[in-house]
């Protein structure tokens, strides 16, 4: 059949028999020879300094290969890939992670320790004989009062929660308004809310990993949207060359977006694959899902609208306060600025648009692109201006 008889015709699904029949391969479907499994300890605080960790007892449990920590992974595996960076503050290392946390958690569920085992169900049992000292700190929960003088900092080095601000002069804007209420016109404002959501794919992340020491060739199965993306950034971590790392993406069980991203446990489940010369496997609990995937959305939104009596736009003024969560993921930055900021008139012709941004890291899990990426945010508040006006 050529391309053009295509266009409009019915074309059959390939995928479909195998995924009805059950003969779909997902990550937990890969079973190695000697695969080990991976379980990761998470921070039970929003904000603590960790002061001490003890793993001697988990390292002695039988059944338990190894137990690592921030300080087995140094010099080895570095900071997270972060996709786009936009703000001073950003550049000079604001928001960046490693695979396990150093010295302090951001966010509960932030990667402590892993324990690597035999079988699942020892690595879990392990992580309770794990003991961790945590001094807790205050958290910075609420979106607006992060931004305020006094609040709890993430980052004591920079002073600020205020990862990004652009805030352009509003004399031209202004100046619409007012002439627009003295014309007889109205303005309206209102203060939206685009609450946080949990992605939750019916498949959460997975990730294996083989690693060849004979060639130093890595090969990872994840449930990943971008595995090219994953293996270009991921061996730069480890520091391999592209082409000794393969990623497969097998059947992935919805991704929404969530699985775009690169996570602490791709790098960890590699680093454990090559330390140990066995294959490793992680697959992530539901409860995990909910606090270490992304989350999606998370705006405070601010919006004036001026308008003639006869229903006539004439000018928008946007305030977008974004929630950045606690550390930067992959679009994490770009969000509100690149996707929301662009898309605040609709469809709608409006003569003046004014828009301002304040991006916020908070004590939470970090946000990220999910089903639509800031767009979604911007029909939300742009829908909502043109019902106020109506």
């Amino acid at each position: 059949m050529g391309i053009a008889t295509m266009i409009g015709a019915s074309i059959k699904r390939r995928e479909d028999p195998r995924l009805i029949t059950g003969q779909a391969t997902y990550v937990d479907d890969i079973k190695l020879i000697g695969m080990l499994h991976m379980a990761i300890l998470r921070s039970p605080y929003g904000h603590a300094r960790i002061t001490g960790i003890k793993t001697e007892a988990a390292r002695a449990l039988p059944g338990v290969v190894a137990v690592y920590t921030a300080e087995d992974l140094k010099g080895k595996v570095g900071q997270m890939s972060v996709g786009v960076l936009l703000a001073p503050h950003i550049e000079k290392g604001m928001g960046r992670r490693r695979p396990l946390a150093e010295g302090k958690v951001r966010f509960y569920g932030d990667p402590v320790a892993v324990v690597i085992a035999q079988d699942p169900y020892i690595a879990r049992d392990a992580l309770d004989l794990i003991e961790v000292d945590y001094e807790p700190l205050p958290a910075a929960i609420d979106v607006e009062q992060a931004m305020q003088p006094g609040a709890p900092v993430l980052y004591e080095e920079f002073g600020t929660n205020l990862a990004f601000s652009q805030h352009p002069p509003t004399d031209e804007i202004d100046q619409v308004f007012a002439q627009t209420i003295a014309e007889g016109g109205i303005v309206v404002k209102a203060r939206l809310v685009n609450q946080r959501l949990i992605p939750s794919p019916m498949e959460t992340r997975g990730v294996v990993a083989e690693f060849r020491k004979a060639d130093k060739s890595l090969t990872m199965w994840s449930s990943t949207q971008l595995p090219h993306v994953l293996r270009n950034y991921l061996a730069e971590q480890l520091g391999l060359l592209q082409y000794q790392l393969r990623v497969i993406a097998p059947e992935v069980g919805g991704g929404f977006g969530c699985k775009q991203d690169i996570y602490p446990e791709e790098a960890l489940v590699a680093f454990a694959a090559m330390q140990t010369g066995h294959p490793v496997k992680w697959i992530e609990d539901r409860s995990e899902s909910f606090t270490a995937t992304i989350h999606g959305r998370g705006q405070v939104d601010y919006i004036e609208v001026a308008a003639t009596r006869e229903g006539k736009v004439t000018g928008l003024k946007v305030h977008v306060i974004s929630d950045l969560g606690s550390y930067l993921q992959f679009f994490t930055d770009i969000i509100a600025l690149a996707l929301t900021l662009p898309m605040v008139n609709g469809c709608y012709d409006i003569p003046h648009t004014y828009t301002a941004l304040d991006l916020v890291f908070t004590n939470k899990t970090p946000t990220d692109a999910y089903r639509g990426a800031g767009r979604p945010e911007a029909t939300y508040l742009i829908e909502h201006a043109m019902n106020l006006v109506a």
